[in-house]
């Protein structure tokens, strides 16, 4: 589910963060983690979860944590 992946892309157009804009991209750790983190600022989430893969990487954002 790419949940609210518009608002994400409109920042990174309104901020000139292109790594925010492209659909997909290859990058060093050190960029896309970056990336990451503010995407998950502008959806508002409780946290990451990032799971690397042998083709593609793939970035979580979390939301609606409870307790167990």
């Amino acid at each position: 589910m790419l949940g609210d992946i518009a608002a994400v892309r409109c920042y990174g157009e309104e901020h000139v963060f292109p790594l925010l804009v492209w659909p997909s991209f290859r990058a060093e750790q050190k960029p896309v983690a970056q990336a990451r983190v503010v995407a998950a600022d502008v959806l508002a989430a409780e946290g990451l979860w990032f799971e690397p893969g042998d083709e593609v990487d793939l970035h979580f954002a979390i939301h609606d944590l409870r307790r167990v």
